[in-house]
Order: structure tokens, then C-alpha cells, then sequence
């Protein structure tokens, strides 16, 4: 028998069960491998798949692990994860229909952001899904299940000649159980972006493993508009384009999908164009949490504004609190401060206290490196060539002429061995002295 009790599950497959549990006064998710998988080699794999992308992993919107993993006297593995509350995509849209346009755009962009911050730790997910990403309810998103994630660092043989996902969410390199990298997610992401605004999967069920795979191998990918006439073509586009067969023909990265949804200008939709965002704070759901009394719940947000056509792109820091911040000595308080920043060195970002205290020092590494997760594209600011002076230029021309004079010498010595021997020791000659002569000179200016 399981540890654990059927009161206790929430959530059962072929696999195994998920259990809520409580333990040391805090709720967690214990995932459970039956030992009726556990038998086979590739499902412990598997197993341990899951348990090492996790481990290599902090971000708020992925499921955490906590602990090592452990197992029964029968055989059935254990992973302890912490308890997301809320509710999935898939349940959502059963219960409440399809997003409108604007709606998708703005949780896409918060689900990709996610999956940048994934494929940053070489990781591919390669089950993206509706049923594996969760909506909390603070409206934040969480992204669940990485039983056969890969990580590109390392070669495992599980990849060509085997298939793994769920069939109708499949790339078509996954169907042919081809080579996969990033990418693959990315198809499957336009999946689940067509699910959102449809209600519907791309690939629908019921038609059979085989008949799947070859509708993904061979037929067109579904045009979403034909279900849900309200959404724009651009936003149409950007899902065709995320969904192409020919992998180096989508979206590169989970960056340039965001980039490619925010930049449809509102696609008829009016679709909110959303900034890179953090949040700090005392609260658990804070990017940045600050564990103190002094700081509030919420207490202030740091958005990156990317500069317009002819613009300077700027931070701009936000303070929500109850007490203020000290920026630079300025005392701000329930207003914004626009802070110059393009990239480079975070020497030049102000000295900004929480709460107006000195022990509560914002760290700007960790903020640039949240906010670069979260999609900013800052641009590094390399200071100007320096010009060549009158000595490195000399010098230049010394090594070429060091370079080419001998050469040539010897070149003509060779050409003229046989039809002018005297011209031929000539040439050798002064491609000698030459050679020397450069040689020397190159000397003389380097000291």
C-alpha cells in the first residue's frame, strides 16, 4: 500500500498519484511513482528527470521540490513538492470557456516568461500542456510536471529513436522521435496558446496515437480564427508562426514569442503591452521578499520601460508602502522615480533603501537579473573604440611591410631561378635584408 491515503490524493494517472499532505505545519504535494512503472528503466529515468531539473531550478511561477526523494518497501517512489493552490488551465477553460484575446496575450506572456527562465538552466519541459500550468489565485501562473524534461547538457539516449509527451501536444520533431532542443517547446506552447483562445486542442483526441502523429507530421495546423472569429490575424500569425513543422522556421526563443505577441500593437483587441515587472516585499508572492516588519506587504515595484523609437530606455521604481523609500537620499512615497538605465555596470544605479533604513539595502544584481528573466532586453553600453595612435599605426605598417617584402623577394627568387639566376640571388637577397631590416624596426617602435 502507499504511504499515503486516498483522502489524501488530488490528482491520479497512469503513473502514479499526487497527495496533499501536511507536514511541519505547511501543506505540500507528494507525487508518487507506482511501483508499476517503477519496474521499467525509462520510467525511473524519468523519475529522476524530474527530481534533478527541479533541484537546478528557482523561480516563483516553478513548482519547487523539497527534500530528497524517497521510497516505500513496494517499490513506489516519492517527490515532496510545495502545494500550489489554484486551478489549471485546462480547468479554467472547461469551467469559464475560452480567454479573450487581450487575456491570453497577457498570461502567455507571464507563462513565457517562466519557460525563459527554464530553458535558461538548459532544461526543455517537452510536456507543456493546460492541464501543467496552474493559475494561482493571486493571478500569478505555475509550471507543473517535469517528469521528461530534458536537460540539454547532457545526452541520455532518450531523445532520438524515443518518444515522450502527451500525443496531441507533440512537436512534429517529437512525433519523429527526432533530436529536440528549445524549440520543441515552443510548438507546444503555440498549442497551448491555441487551446486558450479556443477551447479546443490543435490536435484533437480521440482519433488514436497513430492518427495523431501523423495529423501533427502532415496536416496544416488549425487556424484559430475558424473557432474564435474575434481574435485579430496578427495574433493569428504569431500562434501559425510558433507552430511551424520546420522548427528553424518558429520563434527561436520564449523571448522573441513574447516580443512577437507585445509588438501586434493591440491586434484589434486593444492587447495590453506589458513591461517587465518585479515586485518587493514582505509578502511569500513578492519577486524579491524582504522578511521584516519594517517593509510592507507589497512595497514597491521595479518595471523596466523599453525607450520608443528615438527614446531612452529608463527603470522606473514605484513605492507602494506604508513608510517610503530613501532613493539617493530622496525620500519617496506612494510616487514613482524614473531611474537612467541601459545596461553596463549596476555601479551607476542609486543607493536605495526600503523603508528608508539601512540594513534594508536593494541589491540591483538581483534585481537586472530577475527583470532580464522576466523578458528586458537591456542594452550593453560599451564604451567608444579608442583610436589608433601615430605609434600603433606605424607599428601596423612595419608588420605588414615585414610581412610582404620578404615574401615577395622570395617569391620572385623562385620565379626567376631557372630563367635569370643572377635577378633570382638579387631578390632573395633584399627579401632577407628586408625581412631584417622590418624586423628590426618593429623593435625599435615597440619599446
Amino acid at each position: 500500500m502507499p504511504l499515503y491515503s486516498p483522502e489524501q490524493e488530488i490528482g491520479h494517472g497512469g503513473m502514479g498519484a499526487v497527495y496533499k499532505i501536511q507536514e511541519n505545519g505547511r501543506t505540500v504535494a507528494v507525487k508518487m511513482m507506482s511501483n508499476q512503472v517503477t519496474c521499467h528503466e525509462l520510467y525511473r529515468t524519468m523519475f529522476n528527470s524530474e527530481v534533478n531539473a527541479l533541484k537546478n531550478m528557482n523561480h516563483p511561477s516553478v513548482v519547487k521540490i523539497i527534500g530528497e526523494p524517497y521510497g516505500d518497501s513496494e517499490g513506489n517512489l516519492y517527490i515532496k513538492m510545495e502545494y500550489i493552490p489554484g486551478v489549471t488551465i485546462q480547468q479554467y477553460v472547461t469551467e469559464h470557456g475560452p480567454y479573450s484575446e487581450k487575456d491570453a496575450v497577457v498570461l502567455m506572456c507571464k507563462i513565457l516568461d517562466a519557460m525563459s527562465y527554464v530553458h535558461s538552466t538548459h532544461n526543455v519541459h517537452r510536456d507543456i500542456k493546460p492541464s501543467n500550468i496552474m493559475l494561482k489565485p493571486d493571478g500569478e501562473i505555475c509550471i507543473i510536471d517535469f517528469g521528461i524534461a530534458k536537460d540539454m547538457k547532457t545526452h541520455t539516449g532518450l531523445t532520438i529513436g524515443t518518444q515522450v509527451g502527451t500525443h496531441n501536444y507533440m512537436s512534429p520533431e517529437q512525433v519523429g522521435a527526432l533530436s529536440i532542443d528549445y524549440r520543441t517547446d515552443i510548438y507546444s506552447l503555440a498549442c497551448l496558446l491555441y487551446y486558450m483562445v479556443t477551447g479546443q486542442d490543435a490536435v484533437r483526441k480521440g482519433m488514436g496515437n497513430y492518427a495523431t502523429q501523423v495529423a501533427i507530421l502532415n496536416d496544416d495546423f488549425p487556424h484559430p480564427k475558424d473557432l474564435n472569429p474575434d481574435i485579430s490575424d496578427a495574433f493569428q500569425g504569431v500562434i501559425l508562426k510558433a507552430a511551424d513543422k520546420d522548427m528553424r522556421k518558429r520563434y527561436q526563443t520564449c523571448s522573441a514569442f513574447k516580443q512577437a505577441l507585445l509588438d501586434m500593437g493591440g491586434g484589434g483587441q486593444g492587447t495590453k503591452v506589458l513591461k517587465p515587472t518585479l515586485t518587493i516585499g514582505r509578502n511569500d508572492n513578492c519577486d524579491i521578499v524582504v522578511e521584516s516588519d519594517y517593509v510592507s506587504g507589497h512595497h514597491a515595484t521595479i518595471e523596466w520601460v523599453e525607450g520608443t523609437t528615438g527614446g531612452r530606455s529608463y527603470l522606473r521604481y514605484t513605492d507602494r508602502s506604508t513608510n517610503g523609500t530613501g532613493i539617493d537620499g530622496r525620500y519617496v512615497h506612494n510616487e514613482s522615480y524614473n531611474i537612467d538605465y541601459g545596461g553596463g555596470s549596476v555601479a551607476s544605479l542609486p543607493t536605495v533603501y526600503l523603508a528608508g533604513r539601512s540594513d534594508f539595502l536593494l541589491d540591483w544584481n538581483e534585481v537586472i537579473r530577475i527583470l532580464e528573466i522576466k523578458g528586458a532586453l537591456f542594452h550593453q553600453v560599451l564604451p567608444p573604440t579608442p583610436p589608433i595612435s601615430v605609434e600603433e599605426k606605424l607599428g601596423i605598417g612595419m608588420s605588414i611591410l615585414c610581412f610582404l617584402f620578404p615574401i615577395v623577394g622570395w617569391v620572385l627568387g623562385y620565379v626567376w631561378r631557372e630563367s635569370s639566376p643572377v635577378k633570382s640571388k638579387r631578390a632573395v637577397l633584399l627579401g632577407t635584408v628586408g625581412f631584417v631590416i622590418g624586423f628590426c624596426l618593429n623593435i625599435i617602435v615597440s619599446l
